[in-house]
Formats: structure tokens, C-alpha cells, sequence
């Protein structure tokens, strides 16, 4: 099994418009680590292909990746970053395609969006364990959207040996305890070092999470537009984890890196 990053970027993806510091100057140049879409990510196993989330920026990834065919759908939330290219992937799929979320999620993404007719909604709960064809995944409630928790419930999802949880300010201890050990961890950083939001992890906190849990492999997403350039923003992660003498082995994450799990 293989894992693209298809998008590893903000609500607002990077470079923002018309915004001229170094990190979305640097955006703009061909071939740059430091363009972020808007975060989601591609499983592809033997006989299928299984999107994470569809982002607004869904035609571009699958363009720049040359996808032809998406057969599974999971989203983790109803934020429109990580759903709003719902209805371009229903216009650009040539099959039917089974979509997987929370009951709440499906409700906000159907009443946003009509005509969805090549879409097949299917309702998981919070910590089932269902099957895509062969493979087992379970729902993992996380906190997020605080705010409005009712209307926007977050999901990660585990996998085999992978985690993907791209959207999250705390972890429920019944959630975390399945981090423990785990051998890959995808996860929200969105924020830099010292930077602090109410609905995201920063850098230092992502990394503390996983270390905590000895996951072994942690690779950072949903980058947001308080990072340095790439290249910057990675040499000083590496720094940071020489310095307190990190385990975990911490990736900084961008658009097209692809992981065999």
C-alpha cells in the first residue's frame, strides 16, 4: 500500500493571494516544497484507490498526480477544505463512488451540495471498524472545530499501520490510546513552533504528541502560512529534534511525497 500526499496545506492553501512574503514568494516558484493545496491524501492499495478528504483544490492533485480513478471516498470533517471538492469529483468520476463519514458530515456536505448522483453515502460512527474491500479502518473521534462541535464532528482514521489525522486540537484519551506505537502518523501542525490557534496543533505540540506515544514515523500536515519557506522550516524542525532528542522520526510533509506503508 502507498500513501500520496495529494495536499498538505491550509484552508487557504499557500501561496495566499497577492501576499508577497518570503514563504509565498517562494510558493510561486516552479517545482516548490513550500506550494501547499489544501490538505488530502490518496491510499492506493492492489485493486483500489481510497481518497482522504476532497478538497476544493481536487481537479489540480489529481491532474498533477495523474489519477484516473478514485473508488472510495472517506472525509474527516464538513469543513469546506476538507469537503468542498465534493461536487467536482462527482462531475469528474466516471464510476460510482462510495463516500464514508459521519452521519453529521454527510448531512452538511448533501444540504451544501446538490446532484450528487455518482456519490453513495455511508454513515460510520464514531469508533466503528468497518471495511473498504479489504481493508480495515477505524473511526477515531478528535477535537476540532470546538466551537461548534455539533455541527462539525472530526474523525481521524487508523489503518493497518497509519494514522491519518490531519485536522485536530485534542485527542480524546479513548482515541489516543490507539497512537500508542504506532509505526505512522500523519498529523495536524498546522500552526509553527510557538504559534497557538484554537482548532490546530503547532509544530511543537505535534511532535511532543507523538513522542509521547513513541509513534515511530511522524509526518507533519495541514502546514499553514505561519511556517518559513520549506527548506528552512525543515532544517529547523531537524534542529528541534536533535536538541530535545526526539525518537520519533519527523517528516515535514508536501504536496506530491509519496510513502510506502
Amino acid at each position: 500500500m502507498n500513501l500520496t500526499f495529494l495536499g498538505t496545506g491550509p484552508s487557504t492553501g499557500i501561496p495566499k493571494k497577492e501576499c508577497r512574503d518570503l514563504t509565498c514568494q517562494e510558493a510561486r516558484k516552479k517545482n516548490s516544497k513550500s506550494k501547499r493545496t489544501r490538505s488530502s491524501a490518496l491510499l492506493k492499495a492492489n485493486n483500489f484507490n481510497l481518497l482522504i478528504d476532497c478538497s476544493p483544490d481536487f481537479l489540480q492533485q489529481v491532474k498533477q498526480e495523474r489519477i484516473k480513478k478514485i473508488n472510495y471516498v472517506i472525509i474527516t470533517h464538513a469543513h469546506r477544505d476538507a469537503s468542498g471538492g465534493i461536487k467536482k469529483l462527482n462531475l469528474w468520476t466516471k464510476n460510482k463512488i462510495i463516500v464514508c463519514c459521519q452521519k453529521q458530515t454527510i448531512k452538511k456536505i448533501t444540504s451544501r451540495y446538490g446532484g450528487l448522483n455518482k456519490l453513495e453515502f455511508r454513515a460510520i460512527k464514531p469508533y466503528q471498524k468497518f471495511k473498504i474491500k479489504n481493508m480495515a479502518i477505524t473511526a477515531l473521534p478528535v477535537k476540532h472545530y470546538v466551537l461548534d462541535e455539533k455541527n462539525f464532528p472530526t474523525l481521524a482514521y487508523k489503518f493497518k499501520n497509519l494514522i491519518y489525522c490531519s485536522d485536530v486540537i485534542k485527542i480524546p484519551a479513548k482515541s489516543l490510546k490507539h497512537f500508542k506505537n504506532y509505526p505512522y502518523l500523519i498529523l495536524d501542525a498546522a500552526m509553527y513552533f510557538n504559534r497557538q490557534f484554537i482548532s490546530h496543533l503547532n509544530t511543537r505540540q505535534a511532535i511532543e504528541l507523538a513522542e509521547k506515544q513513541k509513534v515511530k514515523n511522524l509526518y507533519l500536515t495541514q502546514i499553514g502560512h505561519s511556517y518559513p519557506p520549506y527548506k528552512i522550516a525543515r532544517k529547523e524542525i531537524a534542529k528541534f529534534v536533535k536538541a530535545h532528542k526526539i525518537k520519533t522520526k519527523v517528516f515535514l510533509a508536501y504536496d506530491g511525497l509519496k510513502i510506502k506503508l
